[in-house]
């Protein structure tokens, strides 16, 4: 092994290390050690970049660990997905996942689901903002929908989602959160530094899906955890965030 392998560990004949790989964000490059990569291996054949922290240090498995996890260390990942933008204005780009981009005189563009600005905000809640669909549009666009499509407009189970922001210092969003909603049951509970299965057998796993950007470097980030880790989504930007500086060679 080089000498820069501080851990190594052989699994099925593939020897897994934290030997820093490169990988690149268009014109930045990084050198991750390889155990915070999604698959422990590197970036992905196509070029794309996920990262993986585990809860509650959000610290990285050690090498060889991710190809045969446990249940529990599934349930415990925080999974970060990060591209580079460069065709619109990064901003634009985030806005984009909480506006509804569809042509102004459709009718899809009315379907509350899908904007921000036909949600009604709640009362602020750890460091968040919940948008919860407002049931008279909901109303609206359904009657709507059935006249135009001609059968009754109805949600799958579980396809709404609750929608969470966080704005900074002059108001503009830098966070936004889709969360599986309260008619999903979630099947886990924190204890401590622990998650536990619900006693229901039968109750769904709740997911979390957490968009940010990086301006300076535009760079799009999305995340992925289970919902019961919510009041610790700053951590979680905080961690990559932190990861990218590091490891950052220019």
């Amino acid at each position: 092994m080089p000498d820069t392998v501080t851990r190594g560990r052989t699994v099925d004949g593939y020897t897994y290390t934290d030997a820093p790989v490169e990988a690149r964000l268009g014109p930045h490059v990084f050198r991750f050690p390889a155990n915070y990569y999604y698959d422990q291996m590197g970036p992905f054949f196509d070029g794309s970049l996920g990262l993986r922290v585990q809860w509650p240090d959000l610290a990285p498995m050690p090498p060889g660990e991710t190809s045969r996890q446990t249940m529990d260390a599934f349930n415990k990942a925080i999974k970060y997905s990060l591209y580079y933008v460069d065709r619109v204005p990064i901003r634009e780009r985030l806005r984009r996942t909480y506006m509804n981009g569809l042509p102004r005189d459709g009718i899809e563009y009315r379907n509350p689901e899908h904007r921000l600005d036909l949600r009604v905000a709640q009362p602020e809640a750890m460091g968040l903002v919940r948008y919860d669909v407002d049931p008279e549009a909901a109303e609206a666009y359904a009657k709507e929908a059935e006249a135009y499509y001609g059968y009754p407009h109805v949600y799958a189970e579980g396809a709404r989602k609750d929608w969470y922001v966080a704005r900074d210092a002059d108001g503009e969003i830098v966070t936004f959160i889709q969360c599986d909603t309260g008619e999903i049951t979630d099947g886990l509970i924190v204890e401590g530094g622990e998650l536990r299965r619900s006693p229901n057998p039968k109750d769904r796993v709740a997911q979390c899906t957490h968009h940010l950007v990086v301006p300076e470097d535009n760079i799009r980030i999305m995340i992925e955890y289970v919902r019961v880790l919510l009041p610790d989504w700053k951590r979680f930007e905080d961690r990559i965030k932190q990861i990218l500086r590091d490891y950052k060679v220019r």
